[in-house]
């Protein structure tokens, strides 16, 4: 039962993007569409969900091999997180030097 819903799913995916409309008339997006701080926030966005992953494994390679103590899987988290934030906010930082 449950494979033949997942396959109706998929059935009904495919025929909604094999219908979806012509792109012929669509426009690039020009400087001023969106608001800086927008950017800014989707920017930091992305560099945080990108730095998590490696963020993680270095905390967890780090607190397994260096310091020899076992953290759970919250508090490796909470390291990584931590690290992340300190990183989207570093590139805040210097981009706001540069003038970007």
């Amino acid at each position: 039962m449950i494979k033949k819903a997942i396959a109706v799913v998929l059935l009904v995916c495919i025929c909604f993007s094999a219908f979806s409309l012509d792109m012929k008339n669509a426009q690039p997006y020009s400087d001023d569409e969106f608001p800086k701080w927008s950017l800014d926030l989707r920017r930091g966005e992305v560099i945080f969900f990108g730095s998590l992953p490696i963020a993680y494994a270095m905390t967890s390679l780090v607190s397994s091999k260096l310091i020899n103590k076992d953290l759970t899987f919250w508090q490796t988290m909470a390291i990584s997180a931590g690290v992340s934030t300190a990183i989207t906010v570093l590139d805040y930082i210097l981009g706001l030097g540069s003038g970007k």
